[in-house]
């Protein structure tokens, strides 16, 4: 007999529920909604009683509603876990259940009754931009906040404890009116930014079927030998790409195009590419993350060993593909080193012994150079030390291929020279590894070098033969060796690519470098050598033996300058010298331990945060940790609005500070910031800083 519409209805309606926990994003979301709904909850415990301990004024009741409506089911689990947590701070008891109960009916039935009213629904976003809107948002609270004060009340009644007649007005009269005043302007904040994320349930939903249904080569050409068009090396492969193409659904264009390569064990593979030729895409496709957890159109094979990346989910290809994200710090989980390192062990299947855990952990430690590090909280170390982290909780997992997207771009010096020797190990030990960098030191290391292009593999070969060919590096958007540009003026062929390969070249040809005019004068006679004029007066920052630790770790030990207006200074030293905190030291973000810093005669400990925030203007080293606006205008005009500039002043300081750092101002007041690359978020961070048109 075939199933009537209400009970196709019914079941889907089941499925949804049990589909939050077989989804990582879902599961998140459920247990941030539990989290703040409770932490909202909690201080009323002890505010305004309507029914004193069963009902109290909860502003946070407009959560649920709103969590639903975004979110789906989702929210549905959160109230109800939420409001348990809720409960362990003043309420815990029998009547908790119901709680329980009543707060999951309260956050699922807003997902299910709107669009589902008939007359009363509008066909809309749950948004409040028509009068119909505002009426099914209405009628949806009032049904769903009496349906959470019916089942509440009655159990409560059914446990002896309140008589239903009381209780129940009680809270339909908070939920009603919490939702009503509050609800619409956290909706109207929240969809827009939810909806710009594809993070609605709808989204979530559409792209894990997305996934599912992603096309996929005929069984007939899986193993394909010699005559087909994969490289007779595909078949021992440890990566095998053909005919990949994806388009991010927020996107108009492909962003990889039909790209096919094999990658063969304990090969160095980089790729190359000026910035949005999709280098990053393929990172993320290698273990999944595309298109299982990013929204898009998938089509082609990508297999990694034996395994097509469509037919296991992202947390169990994770101990065979080790990522390591351009913005690394997303991946730190743990408030201890050691902590980091042991989080993917404790989920391995089948489980690893103590000692092999403990093996690990020191090894991946060693390797990286962190192994004094292991009590340290990651946030209280530099970016490059913190990139070295997740790098060894990575490696610590023993992966079978390694893929790092940027990985160089917060060490220093030294930490290259040891990432470059980790990487030779590495390929010893028969791990491929797939990176994207600019690094020539790595580039002279790999195998290989794979160069894309919008988004189509345009070169393929040995790195030395690409570094030879700066006309071709120009082409694909990368920039050639400056020593090869040198000898290309000389037409010299082949083109050197190491001082050493120059200096056999200039020797050879009888060449001589004819140094500038200026060279031949004596300029290092001191009566000869123009010499800045001290300058006088107070400086602008005076550092007097400034020390800071944090917790037990000290960064800074009795740090002594001045910096005097106009002066151009560069701050040197290695991964957690102490660069990153004595910075945030000098605009009020931290306060010193122990010494003064005075700012153009303010003592940072005694002058509020916003005044000195006029004068030293900070660009963190991760653009995303500054950049917080819905767009590009809003986010470089930010600061000028806070100082109290005119709207004509604001406007000339925001056109000033694009044009400064190279981005157009025309369209700035559209554009979402976090739909750019990571370079031109930088340099809105910059031009954010430069609006407040600061001393420092």
């Amino acid at each position: 007999m075939p199933l009537t519409q209400s009970a196709r209805d019914s079941r889907r309606w089941w499925a949804d529920l049990i589909a939050v926990w077989r989804d990582t994003r879902q599961i998140v979301l459920t247990a941030q909604i539990a989290a703040i709904y409770a932490a909202i909850l909690i201080p009323f415990k002890a505010g305004i009683p309507i029914v004193p301990g069963f009902v109290e004024l909860r502003p946070a009741n407009a959560i649920p509603i709103v969590a639903s409506l975004l979110f789906g089911p989702a929210a549905a689990w959160g109230a109800g876990i939420g409001n348990v947590i809720g409960d362990c701070f003043g309420t815990l008891g029998p009547a908790s259940f119901f709680g329980l109960l009543g707060n999951f009916i309260f956050g699922y039935l807003p997902y299910v009754l709107w669009g589902h009213m008939g007359w009363f629904s509008s066909g809309e976003a749950p948004l409040h931009k028509s009068w119909h809107q505002m009426i099914e948002y209405g009628v949806v609270c009032v049904i769903a906040s009496a349906a959470c004060a019916g089942v509440i009340a009655w159990g409560v009644e059914w446990l002896g404890l309140l008589p239903f007649v009381i209780l129940a007005p009680a809270i339909f009269f908070n939920n009603v009116v919490m939702s009503l005043f509050l609800g619409p302007p956290l909706l109207g904040f929240l969809y827009p930014r939810v909806q710009r994320w594809q993070l609605r349930y709808e989204d979530i939903r559409e792209s894990g079927a997305c996934h599912v249904d992603a096309p996929r080569l005929p069984a007939s050409y899986e193993g394909m030998g010699s005559e087909g068009t994969i490289d007779d090396q595909s078949s021992h492969a440890i990566v095998d790409c053909h005919g990949l193409s994806f388009q991010y659904a927020s996107g108009s264009t492909p962003v990889l195009r039909n790209v096919s390569f094999a990658l063969a064990p304990g090969e160095l593979v980089i790729l190359l590419g000026r910035s949005g030729s999709g280098k990053s895409t393929i990172c993320y496709a290698c273990n999944g993350l595309i298109p299982r957890m990013v929204p898009g159109t998938f089509s082609g094979r990508l297999r990694v060993g034996k395994q097509n990346i469509l037919d296991e989910p992202v947390w169990k290809q994770a101990g065979r593909v080790g990522l390591v994200f351009q913005d690394f710090d997303t991946q730190l989980v743990a408030t201890t080193v050691g902590g980091e390192l042991l989080h993917p062990l404790e989920y391995r299947d089948p489980p690893l012994s103590s000692d092999e855990v403990r093996r690990r952990v020191v090894h991946a430690l060693s390797q990286i150079g962190l192994a004094d590090c292991v009590h340290r909280d990651p946030m209280s170390m530099s970016g490059g030390q913190r990139q070295r982290l997740v790098i060894a909780s990575v490696l610590v997992q023993e992966p079978a291929l390694l893929v790092l997207d940027e990985p160089g771009s917060d060490l220093d010096p030294a930490g290259r020279a040891q990432l470059r020797e980790v990487l030779r190990i590495l390929q010893k030990e028969g791990i491929t590894v797939l990176m994207t960098e600019h690094d020539d030191g790595y580039l002279a290391q790999a195998d290989r070098v794979l160069v894309l292009d919008e988004g189509e593999i345009v070169w393929e070969g040995k790195p030395e033969a690409l570094l030879r060919d700066p006309q071709l590096m120009r082409d694909c958007g990368l920039r050639p060796l400056a020593l090869t540009e040198c000898f290309e003026e000389w037409g010299v062929q082949p083109l050197p690519i190491s001082v050493e390969e120059a200096w056999i070249q200039a020797e050879a040809l009888n060449l001589r470098l004819s140094p500038p005019e200026a060279a031949h004068h004596d300029t290092f006679r001191l009566e000869n050598t123009p010499v800045r004029e001290p300058k006088m007066g107070l400086p602008l920052i005076q550092v007097e033996g400034v020390s800071f630790q944090y917790d037990e770790h000290s960064v800074l030990d009795d740090v002594s300058f001045s910096i005097q207006s106009g002066d151009f200074l560069a701050l040197l030293g290695q991964n957690g010298s102490g660069k990153s905190t004595l910075a945030r030291l000098l605009n009020g973000l931290l306060t010193p331990t122990h010494g003064t810093i005075v700012v153009d005669g303010m003592d940072t400990r005694t002058t509020s945060m916003n005044e000195l925030a006029k004068r030293v203007g900070l660009v963190f080293q991760n653009p995303d940790h500054q950049i917080f606006a819905d767009t590009v205008w809003e986010e470089v005009a930010f600061s000028a609005k806070n100082m109290g500039c005119s709207k004509d002043e604001i406007a000339d300081r925001v056109q000033e500070s694009l044009a400064a750092v190279g981005l157009p101002f025309e369209g700035s007041r559209d554009l979402d910031p976090f739909s750019l690359r990571k370079g031109e978020r930088q340099r809105i961070a910059v031009a954010s800083v430069l609006a407040t048109r600061p001393a420092v």
